[in-house]
């Protein structure tokens, strides 16, 4: 059974890789899990198998059994492997803030990350993970959860949304670099790649926005400028989402508190709930990018520019690698 939320006819679901080769027993208390995901370019040997085995059980995750075989591109006719890893999962507790096949799809995400993540440091190289497919069992059933694999081709009609004085608008090199990390923003790769894009693109406008309209201060008997020391990038933009654009001032804290969390600073470890939160702050990041350039423009904060439908309609674990 393949769970998607409503919209979720924007993307195509990944590859159905089949019912899992191992499988952990039942056991009170626990949920019972397989993840499946193909390492393309990958052929392991049968000597290969255990130190493999080893690294999924370093992963901090109650790993029940591991299995790998070698599959062939149709396409291509490359090698791959098809890795499964069979785990348990506490059981979530009965009305939880989120839904319980949300939190295993997450929570098995992490565990192919830090798997990668091994792998990448062993072997030397970028290890990445295609058609991710977790697999449990409920109601004496097995229930298949796949990812999506990438979008649709044409969920929506796309409109150009220029402003009416397009020529007389001054197009400074600071809008080019918002610009560019809007651009990968909305590329809605990883959800952490995405957010810190977003923020990025934030700090440019803020710099450029509230920096620049601050007062020179001079010197009242000779005029000479009195330099100040600058504004920390927190309150600029602060100034520049809460000032400037309306923001209520929780969201702020909690857009800047998660930036210094996770992408400025590591200090907060990455989990299945952080990632949620992520994609939903993702949002809220790149609706006040938009706001921002506007500002940069010098156009309406009521003009058309937006995000496309179709970002808004995503999933988080689209991409694995």
């Amino acid at each position: 059974m393949n769970k998607q939320s409503q919209g979720a006819f924007l993307f195509k679901p990944a590859q159905f890789l089949g019912s899992p080769s191992v499988f952990p027993t039942e056991v009170q208390g626990k949920v019972s899990v397989a993840v499946q995901f193909i390492i393309p370019e990958l052929s392991l040997g049968e000597n290969d198998r255990e130190p493999f085995d080893n690294l999924t059980r370093k992963c901090g995750f109650d790993v029940w059994g591991f299995d790998t075989r070698i599959v062939t591109n149709k396409v291509t006719k490359k090698k791959a492997t098809l890795i499964t890893i069979a785990f348990y999962l506490s059981s979530p507790p009965i009305g939880g803030e989120h839904p319980m096949e949300i939190l295993i799809s997450y929570k098995s995400r992490l565990l192919i990350e830090r798997f990668l993540g091994l792998l990448a440091f062993f072997m030397g190289i970028r290890v990445s993970a295609v058609h991710p497919q977790t697999t449990i069992w409920r109601n004496n059933q097995y229930e298949q959860i796949l990812s999506m694999a990438h979008r649709s081709d044409t969920p929506y009609s796309i409109a150009l949304a220029l402003p009416p004085k397009l020529d007389s608008i001054n197009l400074a090199d600071s809008i080019f670099s918002a610009l560019f990390w809007l651009r990968r923003g909305l590329a809605e790769r990883d959800p952490i790649e995405t957010f810190s894009a977003f923020m990025v693109c934030l700090q440019i406008i803020a710099r450029n926005v509230v920096l620049l309209e601050l007062p020179v201060r001079q010197c009242p008997s000779c005029g000479a400028e009195l330099s100040d020391k600058e504004p920390s990038i927190t309150s600029v933009v602060r100034e520049l989402i809460v000032s400037r654009l309306g923001t209520p001032i929780e969201l702020f804290n909690k857009l800047w508190k998660t930036r210094n969390a996770v992408t400025a600073h590591g200090n907060v470890p990455v989990t299945p709930e952080l990632l949620i939160e992520l994609t939903e702050l993702k949002f809220e990041a790149a609706k006040l990018a938009f706001q921002g350039i506007k500002i940069m423009l010098g156009i309406s904060l009521d003009s058309p520019q937006s995000p496309s439908k179709a970002f808004f309609m995503t999933d988080a674990l689209m991409y694995t690698d």
